[in-house]
């Protein structure tokens, strides 16, 4: 059975025994039963947070009842529990929150009453079994608030139990990284430094020849991924005829490329340099695949504005699995229209205040970008930069749990 945040508050019952500590002082106390009540210790928390991962496995939350005042109880105490779903909205309303309720189905109590025997503090550990494959959304969080009732005066400020509960997936960490080497940076060694000291799962080189003569005739893409350990790469186009070879952007990979495709995006302009597009998907694991896309938008606003309904329909086609998207987007997040575009076919960005990475050494302004959908499969870990560089902007880094 696997669960996260799970604890069972036995140390809490036991210390209620120094109770009994002050059961010496009994015959000073002219009616110590006036100061007896009974309540429940995982009340103190408001809400009490239990997260599980999700599983097909029932898992379980421990709750129980006990006994505050002078001595010991000279009698068993009957005591019993309930859920009480009309208190998720009074809960909300007091405290400007939204959770929701458990589902039908997704929760039991195993016993609603129980026993706090005569001379002892406490009842039992009970238990809440909880189902969440299945019963519950991922990342949703839900009240469940627990009720007590005895046969004795209760403490009002502790009989309900306000559980806050949230379900998460079994993740893998994946590091994405969005970097312009510089068009006419040529020393691969210096360029693959920089990717090394943030080592990455996944990465987009932007400002790549291929047989250029100003990079002396040489395949950068295929000497880079030799130099920095990602056999797996695609090559996407900007310019297909350039000074004797071919300019665009690489995506490289760590793990196996299981199908890549490359587009160019037109600027309405024959003339001008046309937007790359590489797309590829990679093999996360035996059951798991992550579609990784990068490309690079231009910097005139009108030819932008041709590049990105392409752009636009073009990502809409990979419904199938996880997607991330890097790029240099050339507008401003969040309300820069390429942006406003992305998150209105469900691109979701990293953070709400991103760190610029332009210039590289006091930025201002925005070159590189990373984004991805959708929110139930991915949580952000770290977004950051880089601290070095070969060009004008520091590269980008995100790093991702994402989910089965």
């Amino acid at each position: 059975m696997k669960f996260i945040g799970y604890k069972i508050y036995g140390i809490a019952f036991l210390l209620l025994g120094t109770a009994g500590l002050f059961s010496c002082r009994r015959e000073l106390i002219s009616n110590p039963s006036q100061y007896t009540r009974i309540y429940m210790p995982q009340a103190s928390q408001s809400p009490a947070v239990r997260t599980f991962v999700m599983s097909n496995d029932v898992q379980t939350i421990i709750y129980g009842a006990a006994y505050g005042g002078i001595g010991y109880p000279d009698k068993d105490i009957a005591v019993t529990f309930k859920v009480d779903n009309s208190l998720v909205d009074s809960f909300n309303s007091q405290n400007n929150t939204a959770y929701a309720e458990m589902p039908e189905g997704s929760y039991e109590l195993e016993a609603a009453s129980a026993i706090i025997p005569r001379g002892k503090l406490t009842t039992g550990p009970l238990k809440i079994n909880v189902k969440t494959l299945g019963a519950i959304e991922a990342f949703k969080q839900y009240l469940l608030p627990v009720t007590l009732s005895a046969n004795g005066k209760l403490n009002d400020n502790l009989r309900a139990t306000y559980f806050l509960i949230q379900g998460q997936r079994d993740g893998i960490n994946i590091k994405v990284m969005s970097f312009d080497k510089g068009s006419s940076v040529t020393n691969m060694s210096a360029v693959a430094d920089v990717i090394k000291n943030n080592a990455p799962d996944l990465l987009l080189v932007k400002g790549v020849d291929i047989n250029t003569n100003r990079s002396g005739h040489v395949d950068q893409p295929a000497v880079l991924s030799q130099l920095i350990g990602m056999p797996a790469y695609c090559f996407a186009t900007s310019i297909a005829n350039f000074d004797g070879g071919q300019y665009g952007c690489v995506l490289y990979s760590r793990y196996t490329i299981a199908k890549s495709d490359t587009y160019i995006l037109p600027t309405g302009d024959a003339n001008t340099e046309k937007g790359p597009l590489g797309v590829i998907t990679v093999q996360i694991n035996d059951s798991l695949k992550l579609v990784f896309a990068g490309t690079q938008l231009n910097a005139n606003a009108t030819r932008r504005a041709a590049e990105l309904p392409i752009l636009l329909s073009t990502l809409q086609t990979y419904t199938d699995d996880p997607f991330i998207l890097a790029g240099n987007f050339n507008d401003t997040p969040p309300n820069g229209s390429v942006y406003t575009g992305l998150a209105g076919i469900g691109l979701i960005p990293p953070c709400t205040n991103c760190l610029p990475n332009t210039p590289a050494t006091a930025p201002t302004g925005y070159s590189d970008f990373i984004m991805y959908k959708t929110g139930d499969q991915f949580r952000v870990l770290n977004y950051g930069l880089g601290t070095s560089t070969t060009s004008a902007s520091l590269p980008v880094i995100v790093q991702f749990s994402m989910y089965y």
